[in-house]
Formats: structure tokens, sequence, C-alpha cells
């Protein structure tokens, strides 16, 4: 009799410990989903409960900057000093962009798979649907899931929303990586 007890006590414990960590790994799926579902009813409050804006504001000036730095690299001679204040110009413009991008209207738009700087999306009038949108989601590392996002048929690179752990369970969105084409 004991030994059917222990051996009924080792099926639920090996049962809770699977059921964990399925719900484990699962966890950045769902926040990701409400992220989603808060984009498609316009409800920045339950949106921005799983932003961490300070460090996407940083992500997102670092990423506007190196794509400046790139541009201007590759479209002339490095050691031309005019490519030099072009980039100091372009880091003076970059904070506006990055007010425009980093809120939760920005970010429900990318998530809409739109461009955070089209006109639809900056006056929010898009009609965009799930079905009107593709997205692919991975896990980078133990502390980093990333889910990809595209208008559905587009021939453009997508949007990159980084996740970053936040305690046991928790996730926030705390990364953007643009497209390698813009």
């Amino acid at each position: 009799m004991k030994t059917t007890t222990k051996s009924i006590a080792s099926i639920f414990a090996a049962i809770a410990v699977i059921g964990t960590a399925i719900w484990f790994y699962f966890t950045p799926h769902l926040v990701a989903q409400e992220m989603a579902s808060a984009a498609e009813e316009r409800n920045a409050t339950k949106l921005s409960r799983h932003i961490n804006f300070p460090s996407l504001r940083e992500s997102v000036k670092a990423g506007i900057n190196a794509k400046l730095a790139s541009e201007l690299l590759s479209k002339g001679n490095p050691d031309n000093p005019f490519a030099a204040l072009g980039l100091a110009l372009g880091a003076a413009l970059v904070n506006p962009i990055v007010d425009a991008i980093v809120t939760p209207e920005g970010v429900a738009s990318i998530m809409r798979g739109e461009r955070p700087m089209d006109q639809k999306g900056a006056k929010g009038k898009s009609t965009s649907n799930k079905s009107d949108i593709d997205t692919s989601v991975h896990y980078e590392s133990f502390d980093r899931f990333v889910v990809a996002v595209k208008k559905a048929g587009s021939s453009d690179d997508p949007f990159l929303l980084v996740f970053h752990r936040d305690g046991l369970l928790g996730w926030k969105l705390s990364e953007l990586r643009f497209p390698e084409r813009m």
C-alpha cells in the first residue's frame, strides 16, 4: 500500500513539474497575445502594463542613431566633415522621433504591422485586423523572447519586438529592432 501511495505522489509531482515548465515556457506567448489584443482594442492602459518605457526608449534611440550612421557612411566619404555634421543634426532630431514611437499608440501601430511614422498609424484610423499581420515568435535566450511583426504579404522586413524577463513569470517589451530595409 505504501508503494502505491508513493507512486501516486511521484506521478502527481511529475505532472506538477511538467505543468509548471509548460506554463513557464508559454508566459511570454501569453503576454504577447495580451498586448496584441490590447493593440487591436486600442487599450493604452492594458498595453502599457507590459512595456518597459525607459529601456524601450533607449533601444529606439540606439536603433535610429545606428540607422543614421550607416546611411551617412554608406552614401558618402567617411572623412567628409559634412557627414559628421549631418550625423550630429540627425541625432538632434532623434528625440522627437523617439517620443512619437515610444508611446502606447506607437507600439500598438507596430503590433498591427504598421510603420510607426505612417500617416494612418499616426492618426489612429487603421483598419487592420489579425489576418493582415504576419507574426513569428522565438526565444533568443532564457531571458529574451522575440516577436517579429509585419503586414501580411509585405516584402518588408519585420519589426522585432524584444521582451525581457521581468521577475520569474513576467515579461516586458524592452527593445525594438528596426528592419534592415525601411
